[in-house]
């Protein structure tokens, strides 16, 4: 039996269990559908309106590496209100244990059509960034002054969540929150089948993404560039024939997108890498 299956078939022990006992405002049939879709396909998880680009990225590799333990969390959180990533207890607030989603969603949806996130997604990514937070509730609530603050995610807090998960055999954190990565290694990180790299990058790094090399110079900067956003490589960087333009490849917002755009652009939005490397 694959990981996936039997993780699918543990998700489904779960939903028939006599106790339909939940720790959250939200419905347990449709969470757990949503939690067996993001196990076929981690792709698919997506933070929408929420600042959790951290927990996303986390998650998507976690369901992607590790599908067993991922739905055995994903459940104990749903039935409990809190659940252990390995090593790491995620134990969120009351007042987010106490959201009501449907009510939240409502709300959010109107003033943003589509930007609240599904309920399981809702849910995983709140909990594990409420949970590491010490001055400041996280709420789930997109789109507020709250959820920007709050959501704020350290590259080193993202290393732990990474090694607590007992997958990798290194985890390193070559990323700065001053100054861009190194031009020479960047080109060099390659994903692979039993190694991830995580970009630290701003967020408008795709805002001139082409689906081809364009003619010319690409556009010029303009401003100070602030890293605000992790996104998951998917293939290596490539260099066009004249190093003006870089094809990239990476998974964010859930989906994976690949582009062209400015080689200067690009590594001048790029803080640097984590690289973890499977056992």
């Amino acid at each position: 039996m694959s990981e996936l299956t039997q993780a699918l078939a543990n998700v489904d022990a779960f939903e028939a269990t006599a106790s339909r006992a939940v720790a959250w405002r939200l419905d347990r049939g449709q969470t757990l559908q949503r939690i067996r879709a993001l196990l076929r396909q981690p792709d698919l998880i997506n933070q929408r309106g929420l600042s959790a680009c951290a927990p996303a990225v986390f998650f998507r590799i976690w369901f992607a590496r590790d599908p067993v333990a991922a739905a055995g969390f994903s459940c104990g959180l749903l039935r409990d209100g809190s659940a252990p990533i390995g090593s790491l207890i995620v134990a969120p607030s009351s007042k987010l244990l106490g959201q009501d989603y449907s009510t939240l969603r409502a709300a959010t949806d109107a003033a943003h059509p589509n930007m609240t996130p599904e309920g399981a997604d809702w849910m995983l990514l709140s909990a594990l960034r409420d949970s590491e937070n010490i001055w400041f509730d996280y709420t789930g609530e997109p789109f507020t002054l709250g959820d920007m603050v709050a959501g704020l995610t350290l590259p080193s807090t993202l290393v732990g969540w990474l090694s607590a998960t007992n997958r990798y055999s290194s985890v390193t954190d070559d990323t700065s929150v001053v100054t861009v990565g190194s031009k020479q290694r960047l080109p060099g990180l390659i994903p692979t089948s039993n190694v991830d790299h995580i970009c630290l990058v701003s967020s408008s790094f795709d805002s001139n993404l082409y689906p081809s090399p364009q003619n010319g110079q690409p556009s010029g900067l303009a401003g100070a560039h602030i890293p605000d956003h992790y996104i998951l490589m998917t293939a290596p960087l490539a260099e066009g024939n004249n190093a003006v333009w870089l094809n990239i490849e990476f998974w964010s917002w859930g989906r994976t997108v690949k582009g062209w755009t400015g080689s200067t652009q690009f590594f001048s939005k790029c803080f640097g890498a984590i690289t973890a490397t499977a056992r």
